[in-house]
């Protein structure tokens, strides 16, 4: 009945990993509802004015980050409700109206996992990642890169935004002159530090890169663009990098005391930004430091992840496959700090009853021939294309501190 009064079909519900109840231990299960039109006005309160459309998204594949391991769910919020932040998949309905930018059938990735408010006022995150459906707004989805197939897809949005706000928001990579980009990414080789690489060297051309990975890493690493590589395993990079020696200082690992480390290798007018709160103490004159939450600013992401879609050399070149009913040994890796790249998670194959289920809760407004392309069959569909937006369009989006 419960099911019922919320428009779920009982008898085709969907597999997922998240929480049952609010008090409920993540787990994996295959009684997930499917979501209906209108849930994210439903179920949040904050979402942005212009944000209409709702988009139904058959998951190809989703990804671990470090958040998704112990994700911010209020007592209050919606349940069932899956996990999961990143999402690649295709578009299989959309709300009646608003929806301009994407259609039935597009191929999207996003991250669906921002900060929050539940429709009574409670903290949470959106989330949703972990199924065989997701439901988001357009605002939050851009259309895959072209070349670029959906596990990578999947295991992209969150890492990307991330390291991109970090190097053009906060530390201005982007408008530095080009003897001021020397820049020192610690962790590169995990997620975040793989795309800090890419877009340090192989986007905005950065003088000189150095990373600390392991030495099994080195050659990922340098793949992606580091120039110089330190073994944190044998060597501190404190006692190695010269003082006043970097413009930029990123920080994707959180080792205690990183940020007084780093704050004094800066030059005058560098920036040391860190996504895990390690902030200096003592700040010396002349130079930065910023602390942010990428997920702060991801319910409006679809110009960012249009910008990012146009650099060509933004990629996840390590991949490893988890299916959705072994999320927590996926968790259990993550968490040992030693992943090189990400670990994507993929949903198990959509039974015909699930197929006809999300096309009934969609499908009304589109033609059943149309509602059913849009329908994922293969592992991997590529992209017909994607939109190019220019770099400085997607910069100004930074909100003020």
């Amino acid at each position: 009945m419960y099911a019922l009064l919320l428009g779920f079909p009982l008898s085709a519900p969907m597999a997922a990993y998240g929480k049952m109840s609010a008090g409920a231990k993540l787990a994996y299960g295959e009684t997930y509802p499917i979501p209906t039109p209108g849930n994210m006005h439903a179920w949040f309160s904050n979402l942005p004015s212009n944000a209409t459309c709702e988009v139904l998204i058959q998951v190809a594949y989703s990804s671990v980050n470090p958040s998704d391991r112990s994700p911010t769910m209020a007592i209050n919020d919606h349940y069932p409700k899956p996990a999961g932040s990143d999402v690649s998949g295709i578009i299989v309905g959309t709300t009646a109206g608003g929806c301009k930018k994407l259609k039935v059938g597009d191929a999207v990735w996003g991250d669906i996992g921002p900060n929050t408010m539940t429709v009574s006022g409670s903290k949470t995150k959106q989330l949703g990642g972990y199924a065989q459906f997701a439901v988001a707004l357009d605002s939050q989805l851009s259309k895959v890169p072209e070349g670029m197939g959906l596990a990578e897809a999947g295991s992209l949005p969150k890492v990307a935004l991330t390291s991109y706000k970090a190097l053009v928001w906060y530390a201005n990579l982007d408008t530095r002159p080009m003897d001021e980009r020397t820049i020192l990414v610690l962790g590169g080789s995990g997620g975040t530090g793989t795309v800090g690489l890419q877009l340090a060297k192989k986007v905005f051309n950065a003088t000189k890169v150095t990373t600390t990975t392991s030495a099994d890493n080195f050659d990922y690493c340098r793949s992606n663009g580091a120039d110089e590589l330190i073994d944190y395993k044998t060597t501190n990079w404190w006692e190695v990098v010269p003082d006043g020696s970097q413009d930029i200082v990123y920080d994707c690992v959180g080792q205690s005391g990183t940020g007084d480390y780093a704050v004094k290798k800066l030059k005058p007018g560098g920036s040391y930004v860190t996504i895990t709160g390690n902030l200096a103490i003592r700040v010396p004159p002349g130079v930065s430091q910023h602390s942010f939450i990428n997920s702060d600013t991801n319910l409006g992401s679809a110009n960012l992840l249009e910008a990012l879609a146009s650099f060509k050399d933004v990629r996840m070149t390590s991949l490893k496959t988890y299916n959705l009913s072994d999320v927590d040994a996926a968790f259990a890796e993550s968490a040992t700090g030693q992943v090189k790249g990400k670990l994507v998670i993929k949903p198990p194959p959509l039974s015909e009853e699930g197929r006809r289920a999300a096309i009934d809760l969609w499908g009304a407004e589109q033609p059943v021939e149309a509602r059913e392309r849009g329908l994922l069959r293969g592992t991997d569909r590529m992209p017909a294309g994607f939109p190019d937006v220019t770099r400085a369009g997607a910069r100004l989006t930074r909100p003020e501190s």
